[in-house]
């Protein structure tokens, strides 16, 4: 056996022993590597009682939302989805760093909302999370203190990004080296409000510039809003040469952008303080 097939093993048994006890299991899911890995994990060992959560709203792309339904149909687990309505909580539209809190705690709410009426007392229902060993390195990541209040299991906190790809890959998911696409919040600058019209924006915005250069969806990519109405392209340092910047422009001003710059790819800029 290889050492990425034991990996795999092991994380299926620290599955079932943490949650044997569970008549149900709920992953939040957004069609990204880590929840589609942890989805395929938990159902590989709970199928008949696992089912796959993604949480609706402006922060969440249509690619997004189009790409779990395709994934969750390759893993064979059901799928529902659940509006969450923190875009309209006065501290994620402040968006002063306290935002992914918000969110992970109104997506949390809901999933367990699903079973609140209809479950036994007796009956217990765990839900798991896509976290990842590095996320717990990133101060940013405040949404890891909503994970902990409602008790949420992250199978994958023993293993890095790298390592979760690889397992990705043993699984036979066909996202195993598909770029990071977190939430739309993510690419407003700290103090930019994420309102609702703000968020849109930037999925039309990053629609049309993948678009204008035919983007891959493997390639590290972002349109981050900046104040004042500008914005700032970002894309791996292999490609950024090859970004048109005049290109982007044509892009990004029919949407109302005034200043447009282009930079190479870091992830969490905006949150960590890069103007």
């Amino acid at each position: 056996m290889s050492d990425v097939a034991a990996a795999y093993q092991s994380l299926l048994h620290a599955i079932a022993e943490q949650g044997g006890a569970a008549r149900r299991h709920l992953v939040a899911f957004s069609g990204g590597v880590d929840s589609s890995l942890v989805a395929k994990a938990v159902f590989d060992v709970f199928p008949a009682s696992t089912e796959a959560v993604m949480a609706l709203s402006p922060s969440v792309a249509g690619a997004m939302r189009e790409s779990a339904e395709a994934l969750a149909a390759h893993i064979g687990i059901p799928l529902r989805f659940v509006e969450t309505r923190e875009h309209l909580d006065p501290t994620y539209i402040a968006n002063e760093g306290m935002s992914c809190y918000v969110c992970k705690s109104s997506i949390y709410n809901a999933m367990e909302a699903v079973y609140d009426e209809v479950r036994d007392m007796d009956e217990a229902v765990l839900l798991y999370n896509g976290t990842n060993a590095d996320d717990f390195t990133d101060p940013t990541r405040v949404g890891l203190q909503a994970a902990r209040e409602h008790q949420v299991r992250s199978p994958l906190s023993r293993f890095g990004k790298e390592e979760v790809r690889s397992l990705s890959r043993h699984a036979g998911l066909p996202n195993w080296d598909a770029a990071a696409s977190p939430c739309l919040r993510s690419r407003l600058q700290i103090g930019v409000p994420a309102t609702a019209e703000h968020l849109h924006r930037i999925e039309a915005a990053e629609q049309a510039v993948r678009q204008a250069f035919d983007l891959a969806a493997t390639v590290n990519f972002r349109v981050r809003q900046l104040p004042g109405d500008a914005a700032m392209v970002e894309i791996d340092e292999t490609l950024i040469d090859a970004l048109d910047l005049d290109r982007c422009r044509e892009a990004l001003e029919a949407l109302g952008f005034r200043e447009i710059g282009k930079r190479v790819f870091r992830s969490g800029s905006v949150s960590a303080g890069q103007p």
